[in-house]
């Protein structure tokens, strides 16, 4: 019986009908875009002014990825690699394939170098294909 329970589970959380609906955080204000592609399902990843979470779990506080001169923000990447690791293994078991994707919504008061670092290590730690995300202009 658990064990249905949590193939449920599992198979709820995968199923999605058209993209991933993406809830901003309250701590961004996104930029405006035109652009119409939808949206896919991905790793969340959240770069406010005050700190980057990975699927709502908080990583490093910006003023350390402010103050550092390096591309390479460390607990970024050993978080982005555990969550490659984990979908890679589920990839082998469940024949369910590791895309390397990730959804960035990223604050629009963010310094663009500061933008660069995280995407350099997404980059760097197997999510090359990133996505940002922005609201859609009114027409």
């Amino acid at each position: 019986m658990d064990m249905f329970t949590i193939i449920l589970v599992f198979l709820l959380k995968a199923y999605t009908s058209e993209g991933q609906l993406v809830q901003p955080s309250d701590t961004l204000s996104l930029p405006k875009s035109t652009l119409k592609a939808p949206l896919e399902t991905a790793l969340s990843l959240v770069v406010s002014q005050n700190m980057i979470l990975v699927n709502d779990k908080p990583v490093i506080l910006m003023d350390k990825v402010v103050k550092q001169t390096d591309f390479l923000i460390a607990p970024l990447q050993s978080e982005l690699q555990r969550h490659a690791n984990e979908a890679k293994r589920m990839e082998a078991q469940f024949e369910m394939p590791f895309t390397g994707k990730v959804v960035i919504q990223g604050d629009r008061e963010i310094q663009y170098k500061d933008l660069v670092k995280v995407m350099a290590t997404c980059g760097m730690s197997d999510y090359p294909n990133m996505r940002l995300v922005v609201y859609q202009k009114g027409e």
